[in-house]
């Protein structure tokens, strides 16, 4: 026998008053709920002022970027400058935070939206991540200098790989997007016009004894300095054995306090300055921004002309670099064009 469920009727009832509460709500009366939700979208005013008042400066697909970030990205660039953010203007610093800011959308838009598409092909080797910490710390002249680098940064070892292999992932990515082309002719011709810019300039070989100064009071790390060169002098002690008891560069010391061969231009300025015009295998005690050094020049070469066989590995590199920059920046370019809509940013929030 059919049977027939006596409540449906009242369900029918409710349902269909939701339904008509709803149509008049969201398309009619403008009523509650259809607030809400204008409030809600992330576009709202509302939604912008509460970003806007939580420090976001710009968002890339409604996820925030932070005025926070953008001053760690700039913090970056003037300490790789050597120039403190201090010394800016308000204008000078907001032009700096500007084009931080530009950065951080087009590394949102290349590793967040497109390189994680590309995960297999452009996985990162630990050897890499090797490779490039080792370049990252011959760019400091010992040991407390990168971490007084890294301290500056809020760094940790740890962090400075991960951003390491973030840049080479990222890297792999454009090299397969961007193919680059070097010809002969090229190489030759750059050859040509940079002949004199291209040739060895003047190298000095040094070894030191260093004392930071951070560490140490500067009245006592000069004297302490001072007393390794007397007796240097008087041969009571070799440089290699100042440098294993007193340097506090872990690098060095551990190889007589060797730097190697090095050139004025590649070198702190304080440092190069007054080291390589000392004469020959004459210890001197030396003051830099950095600290104390027990500083002694072996040898010198002067700078020479090269061939262009001798050149051509470096020549050909620089121009791919120079090309995949242009190719980068175009690329980029068409990105922010394709995801304009994708993009807010907040201006005003970076005075």
């Amino acid at each position: 026998m059919l049977r027939v469920d006596k409540g449906v009727p009242v369900r029918l009832v409710v349902y269909s008053i939701g339904i008509v509460y709803l149509f008049l709500d969201l398309f009619v009366l403008d009523g509650p709920l259809r607030r809400k939700m204008r409030r809600d979208h992330p576009q709202s005013p509302e939604r912008i002022a509460a970003a806007k008042a939580q420090g976001v400066v710009a968002r890339v697909y409604y996820q925030p970027i932070l005025l926070s970030q953008v001053d760690r990205r700039v913090d970056e660039r003037m300490w790789k400058e050597g120039r403190k953010l201090e010394s800016l203007s308000k204008e000078e610093r907001k032009l700096l935070r500007l084009a931080a800011l530009n950065d951080l959308i087009d590394l949102h838009l290349l590793s967040r939206i497109k390189v994680q598409f590309n995960e297999p092909e452009d996985s990162v080797r630990p050897e890499e991540i090797d490779a490039a910490a080792e370049r990252f710390v011959k760019g400091f002249e010992n040991v407390p200098e990168l971490e007084q680098g890294l301290a500056q940064q809020g760094w940790t070892r740890e962090e400075l790989r991960l951003r390491l292999a973030a840049k080479i992932h990222q890297q792999k990515y454009l090299d397969r997007l961007i193919s680059v082309d070097v010809s002969e002719e090229e190489a030759r011709g750059f050859y040509e016009t940079h002949r004199e810019e291209l040739a060895q300039p003047d190298r000095v070989r040094v070894r030191h004894v260093f004392l930071a100064h951070l560490e140490n009071d500067p009245t006592e790390a000069k004297k302490m300095l001072e007393e390794g060169r007397r007796k240097l002098l008087a041969k009571e002690a070799t440089f290699a054995e100042l440098a294993a008891a007193m340097s506090e560069d872990e690098r060095s010391k551990k190889t007589g306090g060797n730097l190697g061969w090095m050139q004025a231009g590649r070198m702190p300025e304080d440092f190069g300055g007054t080291v390589c015009p000392l004469p020959l295998t004459t210890p001197r005690v030396v003051r830099t921004n950095l600290g104390w050094h027990l500083v002694e020049v072996l040898e010198k070469k002067p700078g020479e002309s090269r061939s262009y066989e001798e050149t051509r590995e470096e020549i050909v590199a620089a121009l791919e670099a120079v090309k995949r920059d242009e190719g980068l920046r175009a690329y980029r370019h068409q990105l922010r064009i394709f995801e304009q809509g994708k993009v807010e940013v907040f201006r005003e929030a970076l005075d």
